[in-house]
């Protein structure tokens, strides 16, 4: 549904071994939006994007890119 952020974000979140719930604790988005995020059912706001994207260490633009 929105591209290929959920994949990515999944990929993330599998390279640094964590649980969607760690990844909640940590960044303080709750755990089912991350959950929505992940299989594209919904899509993160700028500022939850910008905020992941700096935990995972990526740029928004490599975390909303097709084809990582």
């Amino acid at each position: 549904m929105y591209g290929s952020i959920g994949i990515n974000l999944k990929m993330e979140r599998f390279k640094k071994n964590m649980t969607q719930q760690e990844v909640s604790k940590a960044t303080g988005i709750s755990y089912s939006m991350l959950s929505k995020y992940e299989r594209n059912v919904a899509k993160p706001k700028e500022d939850n994007l910008k905020m992941l994207a700096e935990f995972y260490g990526i740029t928004v633009e490599e975390l909303t890119e097709d084809n990582r």
